[in-house]
């Protein structure tokens, strides 16, 4: 919308310039030394980044996608992370996935490890399923009533997708088969667009999620609408503490896999103070 639309741009070159936005952001990321960048769309004179990604040799790679399968190629050939993020939940993204895992298999890629693949999640966790209705419908009903009104064809410029992919019959997320604004709590929850519930419910349902698509990686959607941020908190709280330890070896055929995540640093430091600044007084042992 905001580039073919917005800014006028070619929806046909919108992929050419992303490989190349690609290359810079991989190149400045990975070398030590100031380099010029000569490309077709984007020509910089000196490129030096400060300060330098803690990640080396660079931070792991998630690339969202969400119909091209043209990005299936790109996450195999460069070893990043598919990552499908849609509002309309996990069971009407078994067939994208589907492909993904099938173009691995086609390209004899070195493994198909979970980690492979994400998925972004709405998520609502309440002590009871009951309970979780009563406090998060209305907030859900907003942002998908109301804040979800994109006309399809923004989403969608001729020209954007290619052939290959339109063949594969992939839609727009933002073109559901059933209108978002006509979508019930009992739509929302059956259909897979929203996991809430009890922490248990929220568990058998996320358990499912990760099976189905066959993800590693799962990016929670905590927010929602115009969800006040005590209710976010209480429900992430829940998600924390009584779902999430009990999802842990889900996938215990891949725990050595951490291709595609951060890593803390071994050693922090602690803030220090200007010079001349008086130094922040440290309590004596009694």
């Amino acid at each position: 919308m905001d580039t073919n639309y917005c800014y006028g741009q070619i929806p046909a070159l919108t992929r050419e310039k992303y490989a190349e936005a690609h290359e810079l952001i991989i190149r400045a990321w990975t070398e030590r030394d100031p380099f010029a960048f000569n490309g077709r769309y984007t020509k910089l004179r000196r490129v030096n980044i400060w300060p330098r990604p803690i990640q080396q040799p660079h931070p792991p790679v998630h690339i969202p996608g969400g119909g091209s399968v043209e990005t299936y190629d790109f996450c195999i050939d460069n070893d990043y992370s598919y990552s499908y993020l849609s509002f309309t939940g996990y069971i009407r993204a078994k067939a994208l996935m589907q492909g993904y895992w099938d173009r691995v298999a086609e390209r004899n890629a070195p493994d198909a490890s979970p980690y492979r693949a994400g998925f972004a999640q709405t998520l609502c966790v309440a002590d009871t399923d009951a309970e979780a209705e009563r406090l998060y419908a209305p907030h859900l009903h907003y942002f998908y009533n109301r804040c979800l009104h994109v006309y399809p064809g923004y989403a969608d410029a001729p020209g954007y997708r290619t052939i290959k992919t339109i063949q594969t019959g992939a839609l727009s997320q933002y073109a559901p088969p059933k209108g978002f604004s006509e979508l019930t709590w009992k739509d929302l929850i059956e259909g897979g667009h929203v996991i809430a519930g009890s922490p248990e419910t929220v568990r058998e349902r996320m358990e499912e999620l990760i099976k189905a698509l066959n993800v590693g990686n799962i990016f929670c959607l905590m927010h929602v609408g115009d969800m006040p941020a005590e209710t976010c908190m209480y429900s992430s709280r829940l998600f924390a503490e009584k779902v999430m330890p009990r999802l842990r070896g889900a996938l215990p055929a891949c725990e050595g896999d951490e291709r595609f995540w951060c890593k803390p640093l071994a050693r922090r430091v602690a803030a220090g103070a200007l010079p001349g600044a008086a130094r922040p007084r440290v309590p004596q042992p009694a």
